[in-house]
């Protein structure tokens, strides 16, 4: 219905786990059992449903309620961060919700500049501070930051469990993440033609520390470019990275699950 795959979920294939989507922010003629549904056709296991400000995040929460598989994350992405002082009660209190599974996301992303920089900072280490009070992973936004995303984590103390989402950096930045005990996260762009750089990093980068995400519905795979996207496409996304770690679909997505269940500490 809203995606290909060459893997069939109802002939044994591959269960991935979509770490990273927003099924609240996407607008679409379906609703979310009919996107959930497609989800598990194409063999989605469990779903991360990311809040990025206050209303997703409750969003998250009241989506995740009611869809088995499916865990909501509070946070404040950068470009909320000025709204810290108006937000930060209310996104406390949702992060202590029994079912939230992560605090984010949050970072540092100087490509738009949608908050001061001295806004996301401030977000950025609170939300990081809330992460390790809660014992939580943390979900970490990074664009055109890197050296700052990684001085503010040196700074004050990397959570024990935190995943670097869209990875978009090259081997130095991998190996970074790799160093600080982090999940890095792939998605569409993977296999997006000019980037190679992104490519080769992925290949620097053990399975046993990388994650997939759909970031739904942004950032469709190769072939669904300009059209939103959604979970389903996760298997698109896992069997690019297949092929450019040069590895079974059924591997990745057999280690990347158990990646991710561990990440985030999920049931099977």
């Amino acid at each position: 219905m809203m995606t290909e795959s060459r893997s069939d979920p109802m002939c044994d294939g591959p269960t991935w786990t979509d770490t990273h989507c927003h099924l609240q922010l996407i607008e679409s003629e379906f609703d979310d059992d009919e996107m959930l549904g497609d989800a598990r056709r194409h063999g989605v296991g469990n779903i991360i449903c990311v809040g990025i400000d206050v209303v997703s995040s409750e969003r998250a929460i009241e989506v995740a309620a009611v869809h088995d598989r499916t865990y909501p994350t509070v946070g404040l992405h950068p470009h909320e961060a000025k709204y810290l002082d108006r937000d930060w009660p209310r996104i406390e209190r949702l992060a202590r919700i029994d079912s939230v599974v992560a605090i984010g996301e949050c970072g540092l992303d100087f490509f738009r500049d949608h908050s001061s920089r001295d806004a996301q900072d401030a977000a950025f280490r609170a939300q990081i501070e809330l992460s390790r009070a809660l014992d939580l992973p943390l979900i970490v936004h990074t664009r055109d930051a890197w050296d700052a995303c990684f001085a503010v984590l040196d700074d004050e103390g990397p959570p024990d469990r935190l995943v670097f989402h869209c990875f978009s950096g090259g081997r130095d930045e991998a190996a970074k993440c790799v160093d600080l005990g982090a999940m890095v996260s792939f998605a569409g762009p993977i296999g997006y033609p000019r980037n190679e750089a992104l490519r080769d990093a992925a290949r620097s980068v053990p399975l046993e520390s990388i994650v997939v995400e759909t970031d739904a519905p942004y950032l469709s795979p190769q072939g669904f470019r300009g059209k939103t996207n959604f979970p389903a496409r996760v298997a698109l996304v896992g069997e690019t990275l297949a092929a450019v770690l040069e590895r079974s679909a059924d591997d990745v997505a057999r280690v990347t699950s158990e990646n991710a269940r561990r990440l985030f500490e999920l049931g099977s």
